[in-house]
């Protein structure tokens, strides 16, 4: 194991391969950086949280690389990814900042970057942060959003430890 591996124990690792039982879809976040340009990272714990104000919340792990950027945004959006978009959700599912491809993203009406393609995509400006563990529970009030036309595209979903795609 290497150095920088957290020690996991048994009972972590049960919890862990329990939850995993739980089948999610799977968004990116994205945002705009303190110096420019566009941050992104895979994320599949994207919940609807309100619908009067309209919340969503995420969790981002205190050790994350880029913990600061994200828990320090003000605005960020998240991209619901289609099944089709598996390549671009292992690319920014790396750990650190991942390689970004500007074809990925396209400028939302707000200007924050959206994932092209995705089946829905949400505008937030960040609304609370709160301590949970070993991860921080950020809320956002929602200020935009859109949908793909309907179409024949299905989710991506995650579930043990895995992508995967929705059966007909």
């Amino acid at each position: 194991m290497p150095a920088s591996a957290p020690d996991i124990s048994a009972e972590t690792r049960a919890f862990r391969q329990l939850m995993g039982q739980f089948a999610t879809g799977v968004a990116v976040i994205s945002l705009v950086p303190p110096g420019g340009g566009v941050s992104a990272m895979t994320i599949n714990s994207l919940v609807s949280i309100s619908l009067d104000p309209m919340l969503v919340s995420w969790s981002l792990q205190n050790s994350a690389s880029l913990y600061d950027a994200y828990a320090g945004a003000e605005a960020f959006a998240f991209s619901i990814l289609a099944d089709s978009q598996q390549a671009l959700a292992r690319r920014y599912a790396a750990r650190g900042d991942s390689t970004l491809d500007p074809a990925d993203f396209e400028p939302g009406p707000s200007g924050l970057p959206l994932v092209r393609g995705a089946l829905a995509q949400i505008a937030c400006r960040r609304f609370a942060l709160h301590a949970a563990g070993d991860h921080t529970l950020i809320l956002g009030a929602v200020t935009g959003m859109a949908m793909a036309a309907a179409g024949n595209a299905r989710p991506l979903l995650f579930f043990g430890g895995r992508f995967g795609e929705m059966a007909p």
